[in-house]
C-alpha cells in the first residue's frame, strides 16, 4: 500500500463530506468545510453594488429593530454558488450570538416536504394547540394519494387559471406598454387551462407533471425543477401523436405552440404563478389550521412570542423549492411588529435563499430588503476563481480524511466553547517517511495549510475548467465543482491503490498535439501512454512540449506511479544559445533557407531566432475535433498552408503531369459541415471523419505555420522539431496526393482518349468501333479538312446533323494537347513531348468511365468551355443520342448514292464519258434550262476526284447497324464514310440525276417532229450515251 493512501479521503468518508447538494449533515461538517465568502451587496431598487463580507451580512440580520421593521436578508445568486450554504452558516452563527436565548430559531432546510415547512413553522407554539394542528396536517397529507391529489390539482389549477384569466383581461384593458404586453396572456391562460382540465391530455403525458409536481410536495425535493412547470411539459410526447384529441384540446396545442413555441414558457410562468395557490388547496392546509392562513398562524405565533420577549428568525435555505408555500412565506416575511406606533407582535428577521431575478416582480419584499446580498458566480477573475477552489478543496479534503463522526466529536468538544467557531477544526497529520513526505508536498498545499494531495494547484485549475469553463469564460460554481471534480476524482482511490491512478482517457485529457506525438516517439505502452496524457494534461498543467522542461515536481508523478516524462531534470530548463541548425526542409531549397557559407554562420554567442507566434492559429487546430469544426478563416488557411508546401514539395511534371497544380480545395477537414469540403471529384482527406484528429496532423500543421511565418525559412528555435512534424504530415499527405492525382489522372486520360477515339471515328480516321488497346497514331492524328465535302443543297434534318456532328469534333487539338500533358514525358519546362506512359495510357483505356464526363484535374487554365463541351456530347450518358441521329441521316442518304455506282468504277472513265456527254448535249443545243453547266461540270469532277473508288467501296459495304451492337461499334459502321462526304456524294448524285431527267424529257419533246425512223435512231444513240457506266 502506498504511504500516502491515508491521505486520500476513503469511499465512505468522501461520499458523507461531499454532498450532492448544498445541505449538509450537520454544522460541524458546514464551519470544518467553509472558507471566507467575497459577498456582493446589490441595491434593491438602484441596482448599485459594493462589495461585502460574511460578517456585514450577520450584521445585518441582527440590526437593531426598534422601529418595528420586519428584517429580510435575501441571498441571491446563480443555481450551485452556495447560496444555501450561507444561510445554513447564518444558522451556526447564531447558535453562538451573544442573543441566541432571544432568538427562536426555525430553520426551513432544503428538501423537506409541503407538511414538514408548515410543522417546522408551527413547532414554536409549544402547546396543545400545536399537536392538534399537527394531528390536523398528518390527517390532511396522509388521506391523499398521489393521484388523488394529481387529479385536485388539475381541479385547483383549472380555478387558478380562470381567476387569472378574469384578472388579467381588466389590467389588459389599459393602453399602457404594460397592459398591452399583457393582452397575449388572456389567450395563453384559457388555452393552458383547456389543456390541464382535459382528461385526454392527463392521460396521454400531462398526468406525470402534475404527479412529478404532488410528489414532490408530498415526500419533499432538493430539485426546484421538481415542483415548477417548464415549458416542455406543455408539449405532447411522440407517442401522443396520432390519438385523436378533443378539438378544444388540439386548438390549444396549436396555439402554444405559435411563436416558435414562446407561448409555452408563457403558459408554464402562468401555470407556476398559480401553482402556489393551488398546492395549498389540495393539501387543505387552511382547514388543517382551523380555517386559519399561515400567515395569521404566524400572527399568533409572533404575539405569543412577543409576551416571552423574543424574536422570530426564520432561515430559508430555497424559497424557489417551496411551491404551495412560496407566497405564505414572503407575506410573513415583511409583517413589521409595530402597529400605529405600538409593537402587537415580536420582531421577525429573515434569511432567505433564491435564485437571481426571483425576487424581481416582489416589490413589497424588495423594499423590505432595500438590497440583496449577491453571492457571485461571473466576473471574477480565473485566479480568483481557482484561488477560492484551491482553498475549497484543502478544506474539503481535510473534512474527508477525518470523517463526519471524528468532527462532530471536534465540535461538541470545542467549538461551543471558545470565541473562534472554526478553532476546533482538527489539521489531518499523518507521520510520513521522508520520501512520502517529499511526495505529499509535491502537490502543494492551500493557505490554510491542507495537504492538497491527490490534487495541485494546476489540477484543480485543469479539472476545473472542465467543469466551470464555458468557451473563455469562467464561472464559479462550487456545487459543480464539488459533483464533477472531487468526488469524481475521489472516487478514484480503488485505482490508486492499484497503482493504476489517472485512468486512461480520465476527464477526456486534451493535450497540445506536439505532446502527445512526442509520448507516442517515446514509445510507451499504449495505455501507459494514456495515463501519462491525463497526468501531464491536468497535473502537469498541459506543456506545450516536453523538451523545456515543467514546473510540477517529479515526486507527482513518482506518487501516480508513472514515469518522468520530461527530456529534462525535474525543473524548467532554459534552452542554450546556438547557432541555428540548417535542416533539409520536407519541402524544395527554392522556397525554404538557402544553404549558408562559412562566412554567414552565426556565431554561438548569437541567440536562436525566436519562433513565430501563431497562437491563435494553434489554439483553433487544439479546439479542433470530429465535431467542432475549424473556423472557415483557420480551415482556408490550413488549406492554404498545405497547398503550399505540397506544391514546393511536389514537381508533377515528373510524374507525367505537366502543368498540373495542387489545389487547395482538395483537401477535406473533418467534419463534413466545414466550409468548402469537396464532395466530389479529388479529395485528399487531413484527417478521418470520425476519429480524433491525429496530434501529427496538429503538430505538423503548426510546423508548417510557423515555418510560412518565418519567410518559409526553419531558422527558428525547435525548428528541428517543427521540420519532423511537418516532413510527418506531408509524407503521409503526399501519399494520398500522389494516388489520387494518379486515379483521376488514369480516368481523365480516358476520357480525352475516348473523345478522341470517337472523333477519329466521326472523321473517318479509325474504324475501330470498340477496340481492346488505343491506337496512339489514330488518337492524335489531325483532322482532315472537309470544307471540300459542305454540300449547299442537303435538307433541313441533315444540316441539323452535321451540325451536331461538327459541335463533336471540334476542340480536337486542344484534347489531344491535355493528352499529351495526361501521358506524356516532357524535358523541364519545354512543351516537346520526349515519350509517353504506356501504361498509364493503357489503364487509362480500360478505365471504367462515369455516364457524364467532367475531368478531376485542371492544369493551367484547365480545357475551354468548347473542349468541356465535347466531352460532355461524346461521353456514355450523351453517345447514344449522338449515333442515333447520325444514323437517322445516313439511313436517308445511304440508299440513294450507294445505288448510282457500280462496284468496279472507274472513276477516269466516267469522268470522260461525262465530260463528252456534256459537250455532245452542247453542240445538239438541247441544254436544259436552268442547269449550271459549270455545277454539272463540278459535280462531275467531285465525283472523279481520286480516291473516289475507295470511298464508293466503303460506301456499298455501309449497313445500318443493329441497335443491339455496342454504340462504338454503331458509330465506327456509319462513320465508314464520313457524314459529309456522304451528304456530298448524295447531293452530286442528285443533281445528276436531275440533270438527267430534264435532259431526258427535253430530247423526248424535241423528237416527236422527226420521221418516225430518224427519231428512233436519234434516240437510241442519246438513250445510250446518257447512261452512267458503260
Amino acid at each position: 500500500m502506498s504511504t500516502l493512501e491515508r491521505y486520500w479521503p476513503t469511499s465512505a468518508h468522501a461520499t458523507e463530506c461531499l454532498p450532492t447538494e448544498a445541505e449538509t449533515v450537520d454544522d460541524a461538517l458546514l464551519l470544518a468545510v467553509h472558507a471566507p465568502t467575497l459577498l456582493l451587496r446589490r441595491a434593491a431598487q438602484s441596482g448599485l453594488e459594493e462589495s461585502a463580507d460574511e460578517v456585514a451580512l450577520l450584521n445585518e440580520l441582527m440590526r437593531p429593530v426598534t422601529d418595528g421593521s420586519a428584517v429580510v436578508v435575501a441571498i441571491t445568486g446563480a443555481s450551485g454558488v452556495g447560496k444555501s450554504h450561507m444561510v445554513r452558516w447564518l444558522g451556526a452563527q447564531l447558535e453562538r450570538h451573544p442573543r441566541r436565548d432571544d432568538l427562536v430559531v426555525v430553520s426551513i432546510p432544503k428538501g423537506v416536504s409541503l407538511r414538514g415547512v408548515v410543522e417546522l413553522i408551527l413547532k414554536p407554539l409549544i402547546t396543545a394547540e400545536y399537536e392538534v394542528l399537527r394531528r390536523e396536517l398528518a390527517r390532511a397529507s396522509e388521506a391523499l394519494t398521489p393521484s388523488t391529489a394529481a387529479e385536485l390539482l388539475a381541479a385547483a389549477l383549472g380555478e387558478g387559471l380562470k381567476e387569472y384569466r378574469e384578472r388579467t383581461v381588466e389590467l389588459a384593458k389599459g393602453s399602457s406598454a404594460e397592459s398591452v404586453a399583457l393582452r397575449p396572456h388572456v389567450a395563453v391562460a384559457e388555452h393552458a387551462r383547456n389543456l390541464i382540465l382535459a382528461p385526454e391530455a392527463r392521460e396521454l403525458w400531462l398526468g406525470k407533471v402534475l404527479l412529478r409536481i404532488v410528489g414532490a410536495s408530498l415526500g419533499g425535493t432538493t430539485n426546484p425543477s421538481d415542483r415548477q412547470f417548464c415549458a416542455e411539459d406543455l408539449e405532447p410526447p411522440q407517442e401522443a401523436v396520432g390519438h385523436e384529441l378533443p378539438h378544444r384540446v388540439q386548438m390549444a396545442l396549436a396555439f402554444l405552440g405559435n411563436a416558435n413555441g414562446r407561448y409555452r414558457s408563457t403558459a408554464a410562468t402562468i401555470l407556476q404563478e398559480v401553482l402556489d395557490s393551488a398546492l395549498r388547496t389540495v393539501f387543505r392546509i387552511t382547514e388543517a389550521l382551523q380555517q386559519k392562513s399561515i400567515p395569521e398562524v404566524i400572527d399568533d405565533i409572533r404575539r405569543q412570542l412577543l409576551k416571552e420577549d423574543k424574536e422570530l428568525v426564520l432561515l430559508i435555505e430555497d424559497l424557489s423549492v417551496l411551491s404551495g408555500i412560496q407566497q405564505p412565506l414572503l407575506d410573513i416575511m415583511v409583517i413589521e411588529s409595530n402597529e400605529h406606533g405600538r409593537r402587537v407582535r415580536a420582531p421577525i428577521r429573515t434569511a432567505v435563499a433564491v435564485t437571481d431575478g426571483f425576487l424581481a416582480g416582489r416589490q413589497t419584499v424588495l423594499t423590505r430588503a432595500t438590497e440583496q446580498w449577491v453571492v457571485p458566480s461571473e466576473g471574477l477573475s480565473e485566479n480568483t476563481i481557482v484561488s477560492k477552489l484551491v482553498e475549497l478543496t484543502g478544506r474539503y479534503l481535510n473534512a474527508a480524511r477525518w470523517g463526519v463522526e471524528y468532527l462532530q466529536q471536534e465540535f461538541s468538544n470545542g467549538a461551543r466553547h471558545g470565541a473562534d467557531l472554526y478553532a476546533w477544526v482538527p489539521r489531518f497529520e499523518e507521520p510520513l517517511d521522508t520520501d512520502a513526505a517529499e511526495r505529499l508536498d509535491a502537490f502543494g498545499r492551500s493557505q490554510q495549510g491542507y495537504p492538497l494531495f491527490p490534487f495541485n494547484e494546476l489540477a484543480i485549475r485543469g479539472l476545473a475548467e472542465t467543469a466551470l469553463k464555458l468557451g473563455s469564460v469562467w464561472t464559479y460554481n462550487p456545487r459543480a465543482f464539488i459533483n464533477q471534480v472531487l468526488r469524481k476524482t475521489l472516487a478514484e482511490r480503488p485505482a490508486f491503490l492499484d497503482g493504476a491512478f489517472p485512468p486512461p482517457g480520465f476527464k477526456s485529457p486534451r493535450l497540445v498535439a506536439e505532446v502527445r506525438t512526442d509520448l507516442q516517439r517515446k514509445g510507451y505502452p499504449p495505455v501507459l501512454s494514456q495515463k501519462l496524457e491525463v497526468a501531464l494534461h491536468f497535473w502537469a498543467g498541459s506543456p506545450v512540449n516536453l523538451a523545456s522542461g515543467t514546473a510540477v515536481p517529479k515526486p507527482v508523478f513518482e506518487a501516480f506511479s508513472l514515469p518522468w516524462p520530461f527530456d529534462t531534470a525535474n525543473s524548467p530548463v532554459r534552452p542554450s544559445a546556438a547557432a541555428p541548425t540548417q535542416l533539409k526542409p520536407p519541402i524544395k531549397a527554392e522556397t525554404s533557407i538557402a544553404p549558408l557559407d562559412q562566412a554567414t554562420l552565426t556565431s554561438a554567442a548569437d541567440p536562436i531566432p525566436v519562433a513565430p507566434d501563431i497562437s491563435a492559429y494553434a489554439e483553433a487546430l487544439e479546439a479542433w475535433t470530429p465535431t467542432n469544426r475549424l473556423p472557415n478563416a483557420h480551415a482556408r488557411d490550413t488549406r492554404g498552408l498545405l497547398q503550399t508546401a505540397l506544391e514546393s514539395r511536389l514537381d508533377l511534371g515528373n510524374l507525367c503531369l505537366k502543368g498540373q497544380k495542387i489545389d487547395y480545395r482538395w483537401f477535406w477537414l473533418p467534419p463534413m459541415t466545414t466550409a468548402n469540403n469537396p464532395n466530389k471529384g479529388l479529395v485528399i482527406q487531413v484527417a478521418l471523419p470520425d476519429d480524433p484528429i491525429p496530434p501529427g496532423v496538429l503538430a505538423g500543421l503548426k510546423a508548417l505555420a510557423r515555418w510560412e511565418k518565418n519567410a518559409k525559412s526553419w531558422c527558428y528555435a525547435n525548428a528541428e522539431t517543427d521540420y519532423a512534424a511537418a516532413d510527418a504530415l506531408l509524407n503521409s499527405l503526399e501519399c494520398q496526393v500522389l494516388q489520387a492525382l494518379t486515379v483521376e489522372a488514369e480516368c481523365d486520360a480516358g476520357m480525352m482518349g475516348r473523345t478522341l477515339h470517337v472523333q477519329s471515328l466521326l472523321l473517318g480516321l479509325s474504324t475501330r468501333g470498340q477496340p481492346d488497346n488505343p491506337s496512339f497514331k489514330e488518337l492524335f492524328a489531325p483532322g482532315p479538312d472537309e470544307s471540300m465535302c459542305l454540300a449547299s443543297n442537303v435538307t433541313p434534318s441533315i444540316v441539323r446533323s452535321l451540325e451536331i456532328r461538327s459541335k463533336a469534333i471540334i476542340c480536337r487539338t486542344e484534347i489531344q494537347d491535355r493528352m499529351k500533358q495526361l501521358i506524356g514525358c516532357f524535358q523541364g519546362t519545354g512543351n516537346k513531348m520526349m515519350g509517353i506512359d504506356s501504361d498509364r495510357l493503357k489503364r487509362a483505356w480500360k478505365t471504367e468511365l462515369p455516364q457524364r464526363w467532367v475531368p478531376g484535374l485542371s492544369s493551367s487554365g484547365g480545357l475551354s468551355v468548347e473542349a468541356l463541351d465535347v466531352l460532355e456530347r461524346v461521353s456514355t450518358e450523351k453517345l447514344p443520342a449522338l449515333v442515333k441521329n447520325l444514323q437517322s441521316a445516313v439511313q436517308s442518304l445511304l440508299p440513294l448514292a450507294s445505288a448510282a455506282f457500280e462496284s468496279d468504277h472507274a472513276r477516269v472513265a466516267w469522268r470522260d464519258e461525262m465530260r463528252l456527254l456534256v459537250q455532245e448535249v452542247l453542240q445538239l443545243s438541247v441544254w436544259p434550262s436552268g442547269v449550271s453547266e459549270s455545277e454539272i461540270r463540278a459535280v462531275i469532277d467531285r465525283l472523279s476526284q481520286e480516291g473516289i473508288e475507295s470511298v464508293i467501296q466503303r460506301m456499298r459495304k455501309m449497313s445500318i447497324p443493329s441497335d443491339d451492337e455496342l454504340v462504338p461499334v454503331r458509330l465506327a459502321a456509319i462513320c465508314a464514310v464520313p457524314l459529309p462526304r456522304l451528304s456530298q456524294l448524295a447531293c452530286d448524285v442528285d443533281e445528276l440525276n436531275g440533270f438527267f431527267d430534264r435532259l431526258g424529257k427535253l430530247i423526248d419533246s424535241q423528237t416527236r417532229s422527226v420521221e418516225l425512223s430518224q427519231a428512233i435512231e436519234q434516240r437510241e444513240e442519246l438513250t445510250k450515251s446518257l447512261e452512267w457506266e458503260s
